[in-house]
């Protein structure tokens, strides 16, 4: 049974690019709104503010920099690897305005570590790095890797020695005049789904990260599908999740400009400074992950903010507990909730509540189908189509649904249908009231602060230490950051013959260091069990959920477990 959206069908262009969608066409906020009524994008930290229109002239100079500084054509990619910045969107629109085939944005997580960036630029085959000062010891090392020359190491923030900066670019396109490189526009016999305008690293449904492509097309189709379940006077949008996330490209970036939203960014994320701007803008829906919502509700500095103001408070990116619900509504009764379910695949929702029912009473739930979406419930097993209120792994089909991987055909494959469905991993159902519950997981992702992190990729980390025989990687569940990853090692006979408790204890601990020194943050392992064998199939697939069972068990003396307590960190 294939259910459909209650929504109206809404009209997606094809022939437009995003630059033309929303700076040049008729529905652009620069054709229905005076200069001065136009919004833009504030950093809330130092009140630097861009306004639309300057985002568009701006933007139109960059990019001739970019041609005609760096040759840039043809789809080359541009990677960002900054913290959240006014000149981020910029960068990203001038890249996507690059005549030919329109430039690619690969968006980087700015708490990369060397080796994690170098495979983000190598996998992008990005030709120039976009970054800020801070990131600096990590960018340059890892452009160098890339066959990224200095020279094509561009400061969005901040100035340093030896490196251009955006601001440099914008006087170079400036001083092009009137012959400023034209946008590119959708070739003869292609469609918007034809072409890529950004790659976002995801786990995929299995794996290593993957490059996401992401159409033009599927950023305007999400956005107008979200446009159409958000209140008319949400006009002041809070950025304080990454830019680099898809959350952060389509609801903080494409989606306000097309709504005449003002964005109030914060380069960096702390309780003080992102209640001060929720404070001082008067922001009255507030786009949250659950790791922040659990500290307004735990953190006492809270109590020194007046937010009676606020309205609604959103929330996605990973699961919010019915506890964390229902404290929520006790804390704030006057406010609203809603929920959006989606990845990075399905360029952020497939589903969100719809306004009449962005209430409490439904925020155990993830909200009802968006507009011109389809979605399958099947069983995992045997892929029999079910009906209401049966539970089984859930497929969507819709025109946010992305391109497929770069140069990986089989993950494209395996997450992608011939038919066009998108096989989500997680398990759910859809009530009668069009509703979907999620209730599980056949991925076996785990979400940190949102994040998908990979257990094979740190199982094969883990087995490259000296002392571990064997490895295997799950979830624990953490209050602040939702989930956390545990690893279950055995260890070699050498590592573990003849020694007790206290003394395996110690290398059990080496092994949480080991993984601290070689991922980034959100991917360090909390604790690490020894175990005797690691439990699998007759194939040799893991079994999860033995560990998972074993998580359930009450803790003994026998059991041999090193935990680091994790340090607060910035999202």
């Amino acid at each position: 049974m294939i259910f459909k959206s209650l929504n109206p069908d809404i009209s997606v262009p094809e022939d437009l690019t995003l630059w033309d969608w929303l700076f040049e066409s008729s529905t652009s906020p620069l054709r229905g709104h005076a200069p001065s009524k136009l919004a833009g994008f504030t950093n809330a930290a130092t009140k630097e503010r861009v306004r639309y229109d300057e985002v568009k002239s701006h933007a139109t100079h960059i990019s001739t920099a970019l041609v005609h500084k760096f040759g840039l054509s043809a789809g080359d990619t541009v990677a960002l690897f900054s913290p959240n910045s006014v000149w981020y969107p910029i960068a990203m629109f001038a890249t996507n305005r690059i005549d030919y085939e329109g430039g690619v944005i690969s968006g980087a997580s700015p708490a990369y570590n060397v080796e994690e960036m170098t495979y983000a630029l190598k996998t992008a085959q990005a030709k120039v790095l976009m970054t800020a000062t801070s990131s600096l010891p990590v960018a340059v090392p890892a452009a160098q890797n890339a066959g990224i020359s200095k020279d094509r190491i561009i400061l969005l923030e901040g100035q340093a020695e030896g490196f251009s900066t955006i601001k440099d670019l914008l006087r170079l396109g400036r001083e092009a005049g009137t012959n400023q490189v034209a946008p590119f526009r959708i070739p003869v016999g292609k469609t918007n789904k034809d072409v890529c305008g950004f790659l976002s690293f995801s786990s995929g449904t299995t794996g290593l990260p993957k490059a996401v492509m992401i159409a033009h097309s599927n950023v305007i189709a999400q956005s107008l599908q979200v446009a159409q379940i958000t209140s008319e006077d949400h006009t002041k949008v809070l950025a304080v999740l990454p830019l680099f996330h898809i959350t952060g490209l389509v609801h903080q970036m494409h989606l306000p400009v097309f709504r005449n939203a003002e964005v109030y960014m914060l380069p960096a994320f702390s309780m003080k400074s992102m209640l001060s701007t929720i404070v001082e803008y008067r922001i009255t829906e507030i786009l949250l992950v659950p790791p922040i919502l659990i500290r307004l509700l735990r953190d006492p500095i809270v109590q020194n903010y007046d937010l009676s103001h606020v309205q609604k408070f959103s929330s996605g990116a990973a699961p919010l507990s019915a506890e964390v619900i229902q404290a929520l509504s006790r804390r704030f009764p006057r406010t609203g909730f809603k929920q959006g379910y989606g990845m990075t695949e399905s360029c952020s929702c497939i589903t969100a509540h719809p306004l009449d029912k962005a209430t409490y009473e439904y925020a155990h739930r993830v909200g009802t189908i968006v507009a011109n979406t389809e979605v399958k419930i099947i069983d995992p097993d045997t892929g029999k189509e079910l009906g209401s209120n049966e539970q089984g792994e859930i497929l969507a089909r819709g025109p946010q649904v992305v391109m497929g991987y770069l140069n990986n055909e089989k993950a494209t494959r395996e997450a992608f249908d011939a038919d066009n469905w998108l096989h989500t991993g997680d398990v759910g159902f859809i009530d009668d009231e069009g509703f979907i519950t999620i209730t599980d997981r056949i991925k076996e992702m785990i979400k940190v602060k949102g994040i998908a992190v990979a257990p094979a990729e740190l199982e094969d980390l883990l087995l490259g230490h000296p002392m571990v025989e064997d490895v295997a990687v799950g979830a624990i569940s953490d209050d602040y950051t939702g989930q956390r990853p545990k690893a279950y090692v055995v260890l070699k006979p050498s590592a573990r013959q003849g020694k007790s408790k206290s003394q395996v204890l110690p290398l059990l601990d080496e092994i949480i260091e080991y993984v601290r020194q070689n991922k980034v943050r959100h991917k360090w392992v909390t604790e690490v069990e020894m175990l005797e064998e690691i439990p699998k199939s007759a194939s040799g697939k893991i079994l999860r959920r033995t560990l998972r069972e074993l998580e359930k068990t009450p803790r003994t003396e026998e059991r041999f477990i090193a935990t680091r307590e994790e340090v607060r960190s910035k999202l």
